[in-house]
């Protein structure tokens, strides 16, 4: 069995109200509003049993326009509700609340929970490219979201930086997973798993390089807010795999974390099929490669998983 935790999906509201989604980036990415078939259609080619969908929607507290933030988080929350009612052993989902308002905010997760039967959320790595998430004004929504015990996906996105990362779209290789690994060190640092302890955290592609560097951040210089030694809160979140990836990095976030922190995830649609670096293939080869015991493996697929969502 396989369950892919890493799953995008970019209804056609969506698009309309984001048009600049749907037009590319400077690599030449743009998104379609996939059909239903087209999602269960990948699922079925590749042997995936469950994928849950998540949209990170990271412009949508662009210009702060808290209106506009939520008329397009409760489109696309909409519509991902439709998908899983539709095929609700094959898609599961990952909300997209608005952070501009907290009351807005945790509205849309009660709703997104109990009445659409949300089974997680996902939010960019910075908010509006200014915020960080450990901003004191976000509060309220990681005590809520640390209460209901929902687990919390975290997905890169652009981040304010210096004119170089521009060319070779090294703002998708390189910057992304810095700033993810920006974000979850304030988070850790900030002491949020000391005032919420039972906090559900996900990070997209191994976490960036984060456990590459768990002795720099571990060193106290800074005056971090955590209790104890930041490696150890570290070892609380999930990773998924998502991503162009081989079987020595995952092999270096179960030695570092243990397996049983791992989770499988494909990234789709990137690197689909017709191009030359389809991700899917090179994250199963990934797994096939991996040296590790075939019940760390069955952890990565599915049991992690199933662990973490309660199913």
């Amino acid at each position: 069995m396989i369950v892919d935790t890493h799953f995008h999906a970019f209804p056609p509201k969506f698009l309309e109200m984001v048009p600049e989604a749907s037009k590319g980036d400077p690599r030449g990415v743009g998104f379609h509003a996939f059909t239903y078939d087209e999602y269960i259609g990948h699922l079925d080619r590749y042997g995936i049993d469950i994928g849950v969908l998540s949209n990170p929607a990271a412009r949508i507290e662009e210009g702060f326009d808290r209106k506009r933030a939520l008329n397009i988080s409760v489109a696309c929350n909409d519509a991902f509700a439709e998908y899983s009612g539709r095929y609700p052993q094959r898609l599961k989902w990952f909300a997209r609340v608005p952070m501009i308002h907290m009351d807005d905010t945790l509205q849309e997760l009660r709703r997104c929970v109990d009445d659409l039967g949300a089974h997680g959320m996902v939010l960019p790595t910075n908010i509006g490219s200014t915020k960080s998430l450990d901003d004191p004004e976000f509060a309220p929504f990681w005590a809520e979201a640390a209460r209901r015990q929902v687990p919390v996906f975290l997905h890169p996105r652009n981040a304010p930086c210096d004119p170089r990362w521009h060319k070779f779209s090294l703002l998708q290789k390189l910057n992304w997973p810095a700033d993810t690994t920006l974000a979850l060190s304030r988070l850790v640092l900030s002491g949020i798993f000391d005032r919420h302890p039972g906090l559900k955290l996900i990070a997209a592609h191994l976490g960036g390089m984060t456990l590459m560097y768990l002795d720099r951040i571990n060193w106290r210089e800074g005056n971090p807010e955590c209790a104890g030694t930041p490696e150890d809160y570290f070892k609380k979140i999930f990773y998924d795999i998502a991503g162009p990836v081989r079987a020595p990095a995952i092999r270096c976030v179960c030695d570092t974390v243990g397996a049983g922190q791992v989770l499988f995830g494909g990234d789709y649609p990137h690197g689909r099929e017709g191009r030359d670096d389809q991700f899917y293939p090179m994250a199963l080869k990934a797994m096939q490669e991996l040296d590790v015991p075939a019940e760390d493996k069955e952890k990565i697929f599915y049991k992690n998983a199933f662990r973490i969502f309660r199913f």
